[in-house]
């Protein structure tokens, strides 16, 4: 089973894609957060092996959060989930070493096909 968090600061949001996560075999979401903070002390709590990742959160950056991550010592994953389609974010994603990056509005057959890929991924590697 592959253990996600789930990070979005709206509270309909995250409760739409732990739904959507739920529904995908092979997927468990253990947790989620509202903020940047909270994720941090929940991914050293839980040890997901995927965060969905929102970039606009109330007390940082999305992507300063998977520097923080990293810095900590952090292995999971991170699959960025926002409304940001600016090429610097992007790239700096590609950088962050982020697995994917999903645009919102998106249905779930997206956000299920990327969640497949991963875990396929996972698999191979």
């Amino acid at each position: 089973m592959i253990r996600v968090l789930v990070v979005d600061d709206d509270f309909m949001v995250a409760r739409i894609h732990r739904g959507f996560v739920e529904r995908v075999e092979g997927f468990e979401v253990v947790g989620t957060a509202r903020t940047g903070g909270e994720a941090l002390q929940l991914v050293e709590e839980l040890d997901p092996d995927l965060v969905l990742l929102d970039l606009y959160l109330p007390d940082t950056f999305g992507l300063d959060l998977v520097t923080r991550l990293r810095a900590a010592g952090a292995t999971c994953d991170v699959l960025v989930i926002t409304a940001a389609k600016e090429a610097d974010s992007v790239r700096r994603a590609v950088r962050e070493g982020v697995v994917g990056y999903v645009l919102k509005p998106f249905a779930f057959p997206d956000l299920e096909q990327r969640l497949q890929s991963y875990a396929a991924d996972r698999v191979r590697a």
